[in-house]
């Protein structure tokens, strides 16, 4: 099997001699900025450092005595942190945890920061609300859309199942 070249994804369906192969190529990616990669790398790269010791030093102090949410939000927390590790060598492969630390953030600052703020009560201290807002503001920036559409949208689905192959030696 011959190895594809640039310009035999170009166009429509990269064809391949085995039909049950999966060929998620369809068109070129759209181009990313190298400063957005650079700056994901530095998030993702600062997610380590920060978030990651942060996080070891609460599991490592006494994690037996939190009550279970707060044991599983230190636990996610540090996994996202492990997660960020990919990032840093590999920001677009790793884009969906960048997406995924934007989104839970939103959502905790909706449902968890807000409606106290709104009372007029103290926001739980858990997480630090203004650099949470600040860091969402600052990855919409450098999350680039455009390829995150492509590679996510516009790209076909993997099969659900395989092709029944026609036998022709009959």
């Amino acid at each position: 099997m011959r190895r594809k070249s640039k310009s035999d994804y170009e166009g429509s369906y990269a064809t391949s001699d085995n039909s049950n192969e999966f060929d998620p190529m369809r068109d070129g990616a759209p181009k990313v900025a190298l400063w957005k990669t650079w700056g994901l790398r530095i998030i993702f790269a600062a997610m380590v450092i920060v978030l990651g010791s942060k996080q070891l030093n609460y599991l490592l102090e006494g994690a037996s005595q939190w009550s279970n949410w707060r044991g599983l939000g230190h636990s996610m927390l540090f996994t996202l942190a492990i997660l960020a590790i990919g990032g840093v060598f590999r920001p677009l492969a790793f884009l969906p945890v960048m997406i995924y630390e934007m989104a839970w953030k939103i959502v905790w600052l909706a449902v968890v920061a807000l409606p106290p703020f709104l009372a007029g009560q103290e926001i739980p201290g858990i997480v630090n609300v203004k650099a949470s807002i600040i860091g969402i503001c600052v990855l919409i920036i450098l999350v680039p859309w455009k390829y995150v559409w492509w590679r996510y949208f516009t790209q076909p689905i993997e099969p659900w199942r395989q092709k029944k192959s026609i036998n022709n030696n009959k």
